[in-house]
This record gives structure tokens, C-alpha cells and sequence, in this order.
């Protein structure tokens, strides 16, 4: 699908990593059961949430979008911008955090179900409310800041950072779908 509005982009991106966040709850919900899990799987949302959520969603909003509104007068720190900026940082720090407990939990480590709960459960807090702000607050704020010609821009900006990018969507969002179905199962 081809989307020419670099806002629309984003939202649209988002949708995927909300599928990953929500599909969490199936990994939290065997770990309380005392079921083992697909560390794979584990790994695979680690994956996902660097290179999907970060080398390619918040890079463009930290390399293209947000240095475009701080042109436009959009204060670097504090809110908005600085807000993200951190939660940006947060959810780095809680992926990395995914993939040691991940680790612990393959090697056998009894702390390491505690420890996947816990970072599972700071993730399906910050994604979900991080990407309504971005979605009703920012990006409504982006679409006014930018005249068409200026969305053009982005837009080509966004394509370049795809390009440099270089890893084909198609694999992640085939696993965000896969995720959303563990919901239905």
C-alpha cells in the first residue's frame, strides 16, 4: 500500500507496532500460567520493536518529522517534541531490557519470568499511550504546521530514510499480523 501523506505513514505504522505491543499480553498471560514460552518469539519482538519501531518509524520522526516542526517553531524540549524524544529513549531501554530477561529466561535463570513481566507490562504502558499522543495530539498539530508542498517534502525526506533503511516491510508486518492473531487464539 502506497500512502503519500507522511503523517498517514506514521499513523499507519503505528497501527503495526500496536499489533506487537497488544500480542505481549499472550507471552504475559503463559508466563502467569506457568507456561513455557517461544523465547523466539521473544527475540523476534525484540527485532521487530529495533529495527521496525526504531531504525525506521522513530528515525523518521527524530531525523525528518520533528526537527521539520522545531523549524516551524515547535520548542525542541519539554512538550511535545522532548516528550517523545524521552519515550523514545524509554522504549529503547525497555526492549533492551526484553532481550536480557529473553536471555536469562533461554538460560534458564528463575528470575527471568519476573523480569519479562514486568518489561512486557512497562511496554504495553508506554507504546499504547505514547502513540495516542503522537496520533490525536502531534501529528493533527504536524498537519497544520506544514503547507502541501511542505508534506511533499516530508514525504520524499521519509521515502530517502526508507531507502537508507534498507529491510523490506513486508517481514514486519507479517509478524505484526502474526502477533495480533496469538490474540484470537
Amino acid at each position: 500500500m502506497t500512502i503519500d501523506n507522511p503523517i498517514e505513514m506514521l499513523t499507519h505504522e503505528h497501527s503495526y507496532i500496536l499489533k506487537v505491543v497488544h500480542g505481549l499480553s499472550v507471552i504475559d498471560e503463559e508466563l502467569s500460567r506457568n507456561v513455557t514460552v517461544d523465547v523466539g518469539r521473544i527475540l523476534r519482538v525484540v527485532q521487530f520493536m529495533r529495527n521496525f519501531a526504531d531504525k525506521c518509524h522513530h528515525a523518521k520522526e527524530e531525523a525528518v518529522l520533528f526537527p521539520a516542526m522545531e523549524a516551524k517553531g515547535v520548542p525542541p524540549t519539554g512538550c511535545p517534541l522532548g516528550a517523545f524524544k524521552a519515550e523514545h529513549q524509554k522504549g529503547r531501554k525497555l526492549v533492551t531490557a526484553l532481550q536480557e530477561a529473553a536471555d536469562a529466561y533461554a538460560a534458564g535463570q528463575p528470575e527471568a519470568v519476573g523480569a519479562i513481566r514486568e518489561t512486557v507490562a512497562e511496554i504495553r504502558q508506554l507504546y499504547p499511550n505514547h502513540i495516542w499522543k503522537e496520533d490525536e495530539m502531534a501529528f493533527p498539530m504536524a498537519l497544520r504546521l506544514f503547507t502541501a508542498d511542505e508534506l511533499k517534502q516530508l514525504k520524499a525526506d521519509f521515502d530517502q530514510a526508507e531507502s537508507e533503511f534498507g529491510q523490506d516491510h513486508d517481514q514486519y508486518v507479517a509478524f505484526a499480523d502474526e502477533m495480533e492473531r496469538l490474540l484470537g487464539e
